[in-house]
């Protein structure tokens, strides 16, 4: 590969061939142009949209070049808080209800792990351009683009869907054979939604995905909502927050990198729910796509217990991109 985009980086933007013998060829401004506005023009695509900038390498060679090897522009996506990783929160950035945390600290993590509350807020966080710098080197092989690719990041120009399907046997009737007793095939979904804010919308439903996701937003987060409504979907939804794990989040240091923790009120205001998921991905070429379960508990305010729900038939989230969501911003 690298090669190729070598024998590519000489060559120049084509225009395209004239329609007759004896016309000319058509003009083509962008041939014109010098590197630097090309690539500034090619930055600006991509953090308008990084699904249309890495479709420019399919345009001419030169723009695979370009797409392939510019990593001025995979350093600025990758930084960015657009798609890269300064939107990424590694902490608990605010509480269930969505308000922000006071210097972006989670106290309870701390106390689950032991460590005293006021002592947390005097820790030093490690800066995250000094922990990007340390993974680029260590993990990266110094690529921007291998580390925008492969290091797990959550979407927000989306949501994420499980489709569960399970078999139940029915009610038979006495005077029925066993051998014909019907089989029920229940099938619901499971939608996470997650915001740059660090809150989550979550939401357990027989509805399919289509009537759903374009209501998967804050202000159809309350309990009012009409039957006779479109939102009504949105009746069972809960809200909460969510972290990634990984070096310097300066406090679980024994968590795998890119773990998703999320928390979320109940369907009763006693217990609060908290689910750990693994980034994964599912094609050939698209990465951190999948969330796979972890585990799955409650937690009983009032008696201060734990309990861990069975995973047996649930599935695992796949992200799908909703245009309606834009960026995600």
């Amino acid at each position: 590969m690298s090669e190729l985009l070598q024998e590519f980086s000489q060559l120049s933007i084509l225009s395209a061939p004239p329609p007759t013998e004896l016309s000319p060829p058509p003009p083509c401004p962008i041939a014109g142009l010098p590197e630097e506005i090309l690539v500034e023009i090619l930055e600006q695509v991509a953090v308008t949209d990084i699904a249309s900038y890495a479709r420019l390498a399919q345009v001419c060679k030169r723009f695979a070049y370009l797409v392939m090897t510019e990593e001025r522009i995979w350093k600025r996506i990758t930084l960015g808080h657009e798609v890269g990783f300064a939107a990424m929160h590694y902490r608990y950035a605010c509480d269930l209800e969505g308000s922000p945390y006071k210097n972006n600290i989670e106290n309870k993590d701390s106390a689950e792990e032991g460590i005293d509350s006021d002592a947390t807020a005097k820790l030093p966080l490690t800066e995250f351009s000094t922990t990007t710098e340390l993974l680029l080197r260590n993990v990266y092989a110094n690529s921007w683009r291998q580390m925008f690719r492969s290091r797990p990041r959550l979407r927000f120009n989306g949501c994420y869907i499980s489709t569960v399907n399970y078999t139940r046997p029915g009610a038979a009737s006495p005077t029925q054979l066993t051998w014909n007793s019907p089989v029920h095939i229940v099938t619901y979904y499971r939608y996470l939604r997650f915001f740059r804010d660090g809150t989550v919308i979550s939401l357990l439903t027989t509805t399919e995905p289509a009537e759903v996701v374009h209501h998967l937003i804050k202000d159809n987060l309350h309990r009012h909502h009409s039957g006779a409504l479109p939102s009504a979907v949105m009746k069972d939804a809960l809200k909460g927050h969510w972290r990634l794990s990984g070096p310097g989040d300066g406090v679980v240091s024994k968590e795998a990198e890119g773990d998703v923790h999320i928390e979320t009120e109940g369907v009763v205001p006693k217990y609060m729910w908290k689910m750990q998921f693994a980034l994964g991905s599912a094609g050939r070429g698209t990465r951190n796509n999948k969330l796979v379960w972890k585990g799955f508990w409650s937690y009983n305010k009032l008696t201060d217990d734990w309990g861990e729900f069975g995973l047996k038939n649930d599935r695992g989230y796949y992200w799908s991109r909703v245009k309606s969501y834009g960026n995600g911003l």
